[in-house]
């Protein structure tokens, strides 16, 4: 058995409640956008939805996540958390997760 590409999980694989790694296109991008957060002061917010052969999916970027990509940008998101976002799944890098551009 060959050793060192991780399975490929596609976004039609994605189900709420689990961690994922994925290669998707950034299809579409919402203005960032101030929120206040829990713990007082205010944070940026950016959705947007990713694409790849299998589907789309929505996703939502934090803080400083919110500038790291643009629309077009091929990006592996890698153990990004999947939640239930009205009836949907949504992906968001959570506490460990994080966004590369391979």
């Amino acid at each position: 058995m060959a050793t060192g590409a991780p399975p490929k999980t596609f976004i039609s694989d994605l189900r709420p409640g689990r961690v994922a790694t994925f290669e998707a296109t950034v299809a579409k991008l919402e203005p960032a956008r101030e929120v206040a957060q829990r713990s007082g002061g205010t944070t940026q917010v950016r959705h947007g939805t990713l694409r790849d052969g299998t589907g789309e999916v929505a996703f939502v970027l934090w803080g400083r996540e919110v500038d790291l990509v643009a629309e077009g940008d091929r990006v592996r998101i890698v153990e990004g958390w999947i939640k239930d976002y009205k009836g949907r799944p949504e992906v968001s890098l959570g506490r460990t997760g994080r966004l590369e551009k391979p």
